[in-house]
């Protein structure tokens, strides 16, 4: 087995009271990798046994590359090589696991996205959260989850969402109760609605109306979507006069009801939210 000189590993350094950063060997970012690591970029979802090779020569040069075992699983995961993604997934949170020095505090310190040599880790870290939630490996995946809000309390890559829809399908009222409270300005249609399904599921009735007056504003197709016998997925949406162009899922659209409502197809098939939203057809 080959082995690699420990100068070759990032390090995990504080550079304020509760502020740390990666810090990567310079040799990383050279010429040659820079060039290697953009051509990855580049062919990844055009041609991902072309992006898999770069990412491959990244690592033969520097073993411990975050980022390039990041992109690398990605690359993987497109052609359907997943047991592959999910080791370069689970390198890539390994490398950056080890770099914690025992001093580090996890209930206070931070790795802030707005650093951006934290962002491969933070990166691996939803990589392998990703993993664990295809799974059906919950509790794992919450574990992630929660430490990168502890992390990032901005949460950049949208954690919360994820984990708001897990603490839902497990019925974890008092965590679900804690992170709207923590959100509570998240004006998404995941945030607004959510609150709404958590004061029915707590027999709050009238806060829920109060509420539902703002969520429908986050989207007013998705009281509708809920009460349909039949959930068909809607057309994608398209830039108005380019043909077959996705527009992808604009905010309050018939699409986001229906991507949200699929997401949390067991929330809103609960007898007691379908009777809620029964009475509020609209």
């Amino acid at each position: 087995m080959k082995s690699f000189n420990l100068s070759e590993e990032p390090r995990l350094i504080k550079i304020d009271e509760n502020e740390w950063e990666f810090l990567f060997p310079k040799h990383y970012d050279d010429d040659v990798n820079f060039n290697l690591f953009e051509n990855g970029l580049d062919t990844l979802d055009v041609d991902d046994l072309k992006s898999e090779h770069y990412f491959k020569k990244i690592i033969e040069k520097c073993p411990y590359h975050i980022d390039a075992f990041n992109h690398l699983s990605v690359a993987y995961k497109n052609q359907d090589k997943n047991l592959e993604a999910l080791l370069a997934t689970e390198k890539a949170y390994n490398i950056g696991k080890h770099c914690f020095p025992k001093e580090f505090n996890f209930k206070k310190d931070k790795i802030e996205w707005s650093n951006l040599d934290n962002r491969p880790f933070l990166r691996a870290c939803i990589g392998i959260a990703l993993e664990y939630y295809e799974k059906n490996e919950l509790e794992k995946t919450i574990n992630v989850l929660s430490d990168m809000l502890k992390f990032n309390q901005n949460d950049n890559q949208g954690v919360r969402y994820l984990l708001l829809e897990i603490y839902f399908k497990m019925n974890k009222l008092s965590e679900i109760d804690k992170l709207l409270k923590k959100y509570k300005d998240d004006f998404s249609i995941e945030f607004t609605f959510g609150a709404v399904s958590y004061s029915i599921l707590n027999d709050d009735i009238s806060k829920a109306d109060k509420l539902l007056k703002k969520a429908i504003k986050t989207n007013q197709f998705f009281i509708e979507e809920v009460n349909k016998k039949r959930h068909v997925k809607p057309k994608p949406s398209q830039i108005q006069g380019v043909v077959y162009i996705d527009y992808g899922i604009p905010s309050n659209s018939i699409q986001e009801a229906f991507d949200y409502r699929e997401k949390n197809k067991e929330l809103y098939s609960n007898p007691k939210i379908l009777a809620y939203f029964s009475s509020k057809k609209i």
